[in-house]
């Protein structure tokens, strides 16, 4: 069984998906991605903190460090 908790999961695919290289629809995928943190949010199951870090690697700003 894979040792990562949720949040380090959800932390290495944004991270896979914001290193992409560019490619037709990239942006709708990163703005879906965006959505679907925020809504995981609303449901209770990352914190804010979390959503922060998210929000910001998707974005490109790597001010906060990872958030457990």
């Amino acid at each position: 069984m894979n040792s990562l908790s949720y949040f380090e999961r959800l932390v290495a695919t944004t991270e896979r998906i914001a290193r992409h290289t560019a490619f037709p629809g990239k942006d709708q995928a990163i703005g879906q991605c965006l959505e679907d943190i925020d809504d995981l949010r609303l449901e209770g199951r990352i914190t804010a903190e979390q959503q922060d870090v998210l929000r910001n690697i998707l974005l490109g700003r790597r001010a906060h460090a990872h958030a457990a």
